[in-house]
């Protein structure tokens, strides 16, 4: 190719069109230079060979999927995420010796010996998280945190919250808590200029998600038992969604946490067509008591 040609080679190919053009056209026919690399024409009044009948074309190669990256962590380090988007509950995270840890933790409640009375648990001492293997294609932490243990998925600028869907019961604070659902941009952070494009980001994910599912699907034909749970999973999806975005700040004009649970799924879908199904409820997140 020519950009692996010495400076005098070059020079000289140049310095031959430039001759080439200068020249009359005498003749019906101008010779064409052949450069490293091309393939010669065919002779004019040449017949191309052709195709013999019923031949079948060449099958294309199958592509090899390759998973999809998790979000990154650094986008929910440094920064306060809210519960529902809201101010009753809040995380922060940071890194800590090159770990990531829980900075700060408040949860707000009911209190136990005063129906309808809120309480609020503020946690101002660091929490060390554990990492934990997962099938979904997230990063997932479990927070050491005894008096209210929970898991999370880190998502793009939220994480989402799980506790086997129990609410936390802490007596010495007379508080009974749940931790669940999706914590991420509070109210004062959603951009009004922005709810057009949340949402049609959503529906071009909506379209992953589906065409995912789909090539899944067709790919497990010999795996009844497992073809049937992906069905289920794929079925439940949308109610999960709901219930976890239900009480979310201003989801009905922006969809933002229906926007990070769904791609939160795509994850999913892409890394089971990449890696293989496995039952992943654990990734969905759990359905909120309340």
């Amino acid at each position: 190719m020519l950009s692996f040609m010495s400076n005098v080679s070059l020079r000289a190919i140049l310095s031959g069109a430039a001759l080439l053009s200068a020249l009359p056209a005498t003749t019906g026919a101008i010779a064409q230079m052949a450069l490293p690399g091309a393939v010669a024409p065919a002779p004019a009044g040449s017949v191309a060979a052709p195709v013999e009948p019923g031949a079948k074309p060449k099958p294309r190669a199958a592509v090899t999927p390759v998973a999809p990256k998790p979000p990154s962590e650094e986008t929910i380090v440094g920064r306060i995420l809210y519960q529902d988007g809201e101010a009753r509950g809040s995380i922060e995270l940071q890194r800590h010796a090159g770990a990531l840890e829980v900075a700060r933790l408040s949860l707000v409640g009911d209190r136990l010996t005063r129906s309808g009375e809120t309480c609020r648990i503020e946690v101002s001492e660091p929490l060390r998280l554990t990492g934990r293997q997962t099938t979904s294609g997230l990063h997932r932490y479990e927070v050491e945190f005894p008096a209210c243990p929970f898991g999370f998925d880190a998502l793009d600028g939220a994480i989402l919250v799980s506790s086997e869907g129990r609410a936390c019961e802490l007596k010495q604070a007379d508080c009974r808590a749940d931790p669940n659902g999706l914590w991420g941009m509070g109210a004062g952070e959603l951009d009004p200029k922005r709810a057009e494009e949340m949402l049609s980001m959503r529906a071009r994910i909506e379209q992953t998600v589906r065409n995912d599912y789909k090539a899944l699907y067709d790919k497990m034909k010999s795996e009844k038992a497992q073809r049937k749970e992906l069905v289920r999973e794929q079925a439940g999806f949308s109610a999960r969604r709901e219930e976890i975005c239900r009480s979310y700040v201003q989801e009905a004009d922006f969809g933002y946490c229906a926007l990070r649970v769904t791609e939160a799924r795509a994850l999913t879908l892409g890394t089971q067509l990449a890696s293989g199904f496995k039952k992943t409820a654990e990734a969905e997140g759990k359905k909120k008591k309340r």
